[in-house]
């Protein structure tokens, strides 16, 4: 689970970092047509970081829930056919 989360982070991280580099071009240049994604870059600065976090909290509601299921013995697993109608 920690290597998903890593990864998860680092992916974060990364897409975090080139939207306040698109976010900061697109304020700065001051263009009407790149209003729009000044806005949609703002807002997902918000929403990934969120969206990580509901990710990791589900993996480790996921983890909790392991419930381990016994192991049937291999004549068990099937029952008998019959050949009545």
């Amino acid at each position: 689970m920690k290597k998903f989360q890593r990864i998860g982070a680092i992916a974060v991280i990364i897409l975090l970092l080139s939207m306040y580099v698109v976010c900061f071009i697109a304020a700065v240049s001051g263009s009407e047509k790149l209003q729009p994604l000044f806005r949609v870059t703002l807002g997902m600065t918000v929403a990934l970081p969120v969206l990580l976090y509901i990710f990791i909290l589900f993996l480790r509601l996921g983890e909790k829930n392991k419930v381990q299921l016994p192991e049937k013995a291999p004549d068990e697993a099937l029952p008998e056919e019959t050949d009545q109608p």
